[in-house]
């Protein structure tokens, strides 16, 4: 059955985007359902027809995929295929297990929208967290081929290429139209190159900056893996003053790079850190473990003249948190990096379950991922953090079971759009991943479609985005701490 209608739903695709061509060429009104013209307008100006075309027939075809999501699956694979630069480079990836097909596993997705002729890109890091990865970051193409960015050579000869990429959690395009990418050093457990970040400039696809992590601000256990770009424009066009915010997952601190200085420090707070008793999950009947701390984050819209706060949780957690960015974009974590106990929120009411990624839309709604039921969630910041804000946008036990990679993105007609990865994450952490079954699947939607029969575009009256953030904000700079010890050090 399901092949059968997959293949339909193919041909269905390739024939409506063929049409669709003509439609434009002659100027004929070949449609007459004013919907599908201009969910086809739309869709064939961001350069990925066929597959928005292609899940659209999926959607009401496939049992499974659509039938309980208002996502659509743009891509999906059973295992990832990879273009290789010759087939010379990929025997000698295979040979050296740079290369092992079925290992690479999908964690972040982001969409790069361009204007004119140009078609979109997709972007997905694929982290090193084992061998057999034969490249970290990389675009996908049409038949869901992913090609490394910004080319091979920047990912061959792992381990001894430190000029290059080694391990890439997740990136963050901005406004500037710049690719943030963080990269962690790592292969597996083995801290072989410096933490570095970069950016590159999408226009051209060069590197434009690059900040190597002092030793002094990791530790054995650091995984750089979230980066949040906070752009503080002091006029229209300018990009030069720029903060990037990184998780630590394992070492629990949030790295702060000043960009226009070129420096960076570590922060630290007990909010950082995991909570033991929601290190366990439970992913369609899969257990598995995993201590992690920070890992979500997400920045309020920016507003000229004030201060964003980040909003952030730990992946072994239930909470989410929220501070004042002026609280950590202090130089003076060069000296200490502990933050004042009282200068990080923590919101009163909890997730029904734990959350990976999330990310906000310029209205200030935060969209996150549950475990359990597996789900896309909305809350409306302007309402209380409570389950009973909380509203769904899709939920699907199947297709979005473990929602690692969030992202808001701006098209090329102005217009947000939600987009998600999701994976069979807990058979990668049990080792029961199978290729016989789709594994990981991309997934995107208008936030407009999304949020217009749901509850989460609507404030209390009086309240805008952020109302609660602001009213618990400490006004102080967060580093003039009141007296605090932790444990046994209290009573020496």
């Amino acid at each position: 059955m399901v092949n059968f209608s997959s293949k339909i739903c193919e041909k269905w695709a390739d024939y409506n985007a063929v049409s669709y061509k003509e439609y434009l060429r002659n100027g004929t009104k070949s449609y007459t359902d004013p919907h599908l013209l201009d969910t086809f307008k739309l869709e064939m100006s961001q350069g990925i027809e066929r597959f928005f075309l292609l899940s659209y027939c999926l959607a009401c075809c496939w049992p499974g995929l659509g039938a309980k999501s208002d996502l659509r699956v743009v891509r999906q694979w059973p295992e990832l295929q990879f273009v290789f630069p010759s087939e010379q480079a990929m025997q000698t990836a295979i040979q050296k297990r740079y290369y092992v097909p079925g290992n690479s596993v999908p964690i972040d997705v982001d969409v790069h929208h361009r204007q004119g002729p140009y078609a979109s890109r997709i972007f997905v890091t694929i982290p090193r967290f084992d061998e057999g990865r034969p490249m970290t970051l990389g675009t996908v193409d049409d038949q869901g081929k992913i090609s490394a960015y910004p080319d091979y050579s920047w990912h061959d000869n792992q381990g001894h290429n430190c000029a290059g990429l080694t391990s890439v959690f997740r990136v963050a395009i901005d406004e500037c139209q710049r690719l943030w990418v963080m990269d962690a050093g790592k292969i597996g457990d083995q801290q072989v190159c410096p933490p570095q970040l970069l950016a590159f400039d999408l226009a051209t696809d060069q590197l434009i900056y690059r900040h190597i992590v002092n030793a002094s601000l990791y530790t054995e256990q650091s995984l750089f893996i979230t980066p949040v770009v906070d752009v503080r424009p002091r006029g229209p066009g300018d990009c030069a003053n720029t903060y990037v915010y990184v998780a630590d997952v394992s070492a629990f601190a949030v790295l702060v790079v000043d960009v226009m200085r070129d420096r960076s420090w570590r922060t630290t707070h007990r909010l950082f850190f995991p909570y033991p008793s929601r290190g366990t999950f439970t992913i369609d009947g899969e257990s598995f473990d995993l201590m992690d701390g920070v890992l979500g984050m997400a920045l309020s819209p920016h507003q000229q003249g004030r201060d964003r706060f980040l909003y952030f949780h730990a992946l072994a957690s239930t909470t989410e948190n929220v501070l004042n960015t002026k609280v950590i974009r202090n130089s003076s974590y060069i000296e200490d990096p502990n933050i004042d106990p009282d200068a990080v929120y923590l919101f009163p009411h909890e997730r029904t379950s734990q959350s990976a990624a999330e990310a906000m839309d310029r209205n200030g709604i935060l969209y996150f991922g549950l475990m359990d039921p597996p789900s896309i969630m909305c809350w409306n910041t302007a309402t209380e953090f409570s389950p009973s804000n909380f509203h769904t946008v899709a939920v699907d036990k199947e297709t979005l079971q473990f929602a690692s990679g969030v992202k808001i993105v701006m098209n090329a007609k102005g217009e947000q759009e939600l987009w998600v990865l999701t994976s069979s994450f807990q058979r990668v952490m049990t080792g029961s991943l199978s290729s016989d079954r789709i594994n990981y699947r991309i997934h995107a939607e208008k936030v407009p479609n999304i949020l217009a029969n749901s509850p989460c575009k609507d404030s209390p009256k009086g309240q805008k985005p952020g109302y609660h953030a602001n009213l618990i904000d400490r006004a102080g700079d967060g580093h003039t701490p009141r007296p605090h010890r932790y444990g046994s050090a209290w009573y020496l």
